[in-house]
């Protein structure tokens, strides 16, 4: 596990191994450059470990190049000064009059993000490259599609993209509807954070959309925007509003204040000191099984991936990150896309979507653009790329700010930016 120490998935993803058994008995590395982080990781391991009778063997390190040798599977979820910076990548752009919902995946934070994301992560990958070349790498790391589209495009890697979206939204349409969020199903493609429900069904097999087109006629406020694309574009957009709020540039007056800006960026902040708070208080005291499952992600997608594989049970997993090859026809081969797959010992097999309906289609054909430039500027260290990136964003509608941004992004952000330095 390289960023171990990941607020979102750190615990989430131990909690999982320790759990699975198919797993016990493995060696779990835990690397992270921030050595107070992994040493409170270390530990929570080491108790869940003893806890659920695992029998793993335990390694730490600062430096994956002492543990990765032999590894069969790598998960990443790894950023360098996550949160400072994000602050950065919304604040710098709202300066110069560019309203973006997030920051984080799309718009002009969303590139700033790819720029200092991409070498940290291909630098990783050289590593994997020297110790464990034939390891399946499962990454959590965002921006996702556009992370997974440089390992791709940089190394002979196989990687896959890893994002629990899709059945945190299932959790809150079963929730609207009053329903067992097990007694509903969904199928949804596009790019990461941008997916389109195209079947949304109970569990018998009836369409759940007629269902939920009326509860939403009494519910205006559940996600606004998400109201509006459904209702023009004709399906559910996922997995939340301020997540698809970054693709579209009628996002920001629909988007509620709550979830969007510094206001959500402060609360994933707070979530992250609160989890950690409590990790360290799960090594003096005892608690529940189903609070820590409260603590951990909504679906522990690596370790599924994991066991399937190794112990060959076949099954559907929801949304994978993997290059389009012709699983969604009317986007670019190669793009990453997001798509339900199969998987079992064979490996992971995404399942054909055929065409997305042509509206949609435009949105995210825009998309896939945007991360195709997003990713060859942060390889290459172009600016004319990431420029070019920045004034196809439908959320970007002025040139002089759109150079603005990208000037003081590559100044504040330097440190970070190893390929621009000439």
């Amino acid at each position: 596990m390289i960023g171990a120490g990941s607020a979102s998935f750190g615990f989430g993803t131990i909690y999982d191994i320790v759990k699975s058994e198919p797993l016990h008995g493995s060696t779990l590395a835990l690397i992270d450059i921030d050595a107070e982080k992994l040493k409170l990781m270390e530990k929570v391991a080491e108790k869940l470990n003893t806890d659920f009778k695992a029998g793993l063997k335990i390694e730490a390190s600062t430096d994956a190049k002492d543990v990765l040798d032999g590894s069969e599977f790598v998960i990443i979820s790894a950023e360098k000064e996550r949160i400072e910076r994000w602050k950065m990548d919304y604040e710098i752009p709202l300066k110069y009059g560019i309203k973006q919902v997030l920051g984080e995946n799309g718009g002009p934070g969303g590139l700033a993000h790819t720029l200092r994301v991409v070498p940290l992560i291909l630098e990783i990958c050289k590593d994997i490259e020297d110790y464990c070349p034939d390891a399946l790498i499962l990454n959590y790391t965002n921006p996702e599609g556009r992370v997974c589209l440089a390992i791709k495009r940089a190394t002979k890697l196989n990687v896959v993209g890893l994002c629990p979206g899709i059945y945190g939204k299932i959790r809150s349409l079963a929730s609207l509807l009053n329903i067992n969020h097990e007694d509903l199903e969904a199928i949804a493609a596009g790019l990461n954070h941008f997916t389109w429900i195209l079947e949304l069904r109970f569990k018998n097999g009836k369409s759940a959309y007629p269902m939920l087109r009326e509860k939403l006629k009494n519910n205006p406020d559940f996600e606004p925007l998400s109201q509006e694309l459904f209702y023009s574009f004709g399906y559910y957009p996922s997995p939340s509003d301020n997540h698809v709020g970054e693709y579209v540039p009628y996002a920001w007056e629909k988007v509620p204040e709550k979830v969007r800006g510094i206001n959500w960026i402060k609360s994933c902040e707070e979530a992250a000191k609160k989890l950690e708070d409590t990790m360290s208080k799960l090594l003096t005291q005892s608690f529940s099984e189903e609070y820590l499952q409260k603590m951990r992600m909504e679906k522990g997608m690596a370790v599924n991936i994991i066991t399937a594989i190794i112990e060959n049970k076949r099954y559907l997993e929801y949304a994978v990150n993997i290059p389009n090859n012709g699983y969604i026809t009317n986007l670019p081969q190669g793009v990453i896309v997001e798509v339900p797959a199969i998987v079992d010992s064979s490996g992971i097999r995404g399942v054909g979507i055929g065409a997305l309906p042509k509206g949609i289609a435009a949105l995210v054909q825009l998309q896939a653009a945007i991360t195709e430039l997003s990713v060859e500027a942060a390889i290459e260290g172009s600016y004319e790329k990431a420029l070019e990136a920045l004034l196809i964003d439908p959320v970007v509608n002025n040139i002089d700010a759109a150079k603005a941004i990208l000037d003081e992004f590559l100044k504040v952000h330097a440190p970070l930016l190893p390929q621009f330095s000439k």
